[in-house]
């Protein structure tokens, strides 16, 4: 009989991949319940079978909405769901304005909420934190302004834009603009807008100098953005802990969220989940909690 080599080929070549898919799916086990942390978890948390999350889901790569307008995609429903799998729970997700966040955890209204929330005393006297990342800040602007340097000075008297209830407006309050007036220039002139699409809206219309925005999520913007932008890293740029918010008297939930957090470090999946979206700079060593004041950065 006459063989079809290159028929043969094509499926040695289908057997070796097929191979190594297996073999790379074999590389990433099933996330496993812990049942200890399970029974760590609140009664009413048990009894329901979910959490109920509250995020604002219009900044990637945190968390943003999918073409469908109801998934949430990004690394923070990743590292969601891998949580709800340790511990045994699913992950309810609603998405409203970033300001109501963290006045809907001290509520009861929602258990915890998650969006790259910058950790902070300020924060830490209303809320606690389970601490998963780092955050980075930069200046975004278009590409078409070069009065913007890596001096903060160039900042002075220049028109920002800042989503209510960041730390970016602290960062231009408490920092960049007494920079400005302690060296003889004018301070920086500060909109505040209700949610991060409308920051970004302002820019690319002109009626804003800049704004500041995470340097991680620079690579996903950039993709979207309807007029090119640039990115500027300067000193005096803050850097922060990112973390799960919960009541402070919830810490049944709060421990039982940092004993998965270390569930998955042990285990791998969140260097892979940070890797898969290009956060490997911002990794945590280790996931603690309220980490601004236990675990102070220089």
């Amino acid at each position: 009989m006459k063989i079809n080599t290159s028929l043969l080929h094509a499926l040695l070549l289908c057997a070796g991949l097929a191979v190594g898919v297996a073999a790379r799916a074999a590389e990433v086990p099933p996330i496993a319940m812990d049942r200890a942390l399970h029974e760590q978890l609140p009664a009413n948390i048990k009894n329901r079978g979910t959490i109920n999350l509250v995020t604002d889901a219009h900044y990637p790569p945190c968390e943003v909405f999918a073409d469908d307008n109801k998934t949430m995609v990004g690394f923070e429903p990743d590292l969601w769901n891998a949580i709800g799998k340790v511990l045994g729970v699913g992950i309810n997700p609603v998405s409203i304005d970033f300001a109501g966040l963290i006045p809907g955890v001290k509520s009861g209204r929602y258990d915890m909420a998650m969006e790259c929330i910058s950790d902070s005393l300020e924060r830490e006297k209303q809320v606690t934190f389970v601490n998963y990342a780092y955050a980075t800040n930069e200046v975004y602007t278009l590409a078409s302004n070069q009065s913007i340097v890596g001096d903060p000075l160039s900042l002075c008297g220049l028109k920002v834009g800042v989503q209510s209830g960041t730390d970016f407006e602290h960062a231009i309050s408490d920092i960049f603009s007494p920079n400005c007036v302690k060296n003889g220039k004018p301070a920086i002139n500060v909109t505040t807008l209700p949610s991060a699409d409308a920051v970004l809206l302002a820019l690319y219309a002109g009626r804003i100098d800049f704004v500041l925005n995470d340097a991680a999520a620079a690579a996903e913007i950039k993709k979207v953005a309807p007029r090119p932008i640039r990115t500027v890293t300067m000193p005096l740029m803050p850097k922060y802990y990112l973390g799960i918010v919960v009541k402070p008297d919830n810490q049944a939930l709060a421990q039982a969220l940092l004993g998965a957090l270390k569930v998955l470090w042990a285990n791998g999946e969140y260097a892979r989940i940070m890797k898969k979206w290009d956060l490997e700079p911002v990794m945590l060593e280790q996931p603690g909690i309220n980490l601004f004041t236990s675990r102070p950065m220089q």
